[in-house]
């Protein structure tokens, strides 16, 4: 098995990121979300010893923040839980993907109990 390549694994992060999330069903949902969903990949596969669901609670934290401020203008009105379905199925295909690239064997994640939030 070959070692984890990190710097590899963040360069196809930051390179397929947008477009795999841009084209999940109901992507344009997250439209406005995209750089901060990639960025909050990158930040949350550096974290030492987070398991893969672990990170990806970090990012749909992140993604949630977000929904909050946009929401607190008063601008937009936008559905958290639509917005972290979305999210949360565009970081299991950006993730599928990268492993696809690099050649692993692509898992199915277990399916995650919506919140209602």
């Amino acid at each position: 098995m070959a070692k984890f390549d990190l710097t590899k694994f963040l360069t196809i992060v930051n390179a397929v990121a947008p477009i795999v999330l841009l084209t999940v069903p109901k992507g344009e949902k997250i439209g406005q979300f995209i750089p901060t969903i990639t960025q909050a990949i990158v930040s949350a596969e550096q974290i030492k010893g987070a398991t893969g669901a672990e990170k990806k609670a970090h990012v749909l934290e992140i993604v949630a923040a977000g929904v909050a401020t946009a929401n607190a203008t008063g601008k937009v009105k936008l559905d958290g839980s639509e917005v972290a379905a979305v999210a949360g199925a565009g970081i299991d295909a950006v993730i599928g993907t990268v492993a696809v690239i690099q050649g692993a064997k692509v898992v199915k994640p277990v399916a995650q109990p919506t919140t209602g939030e």
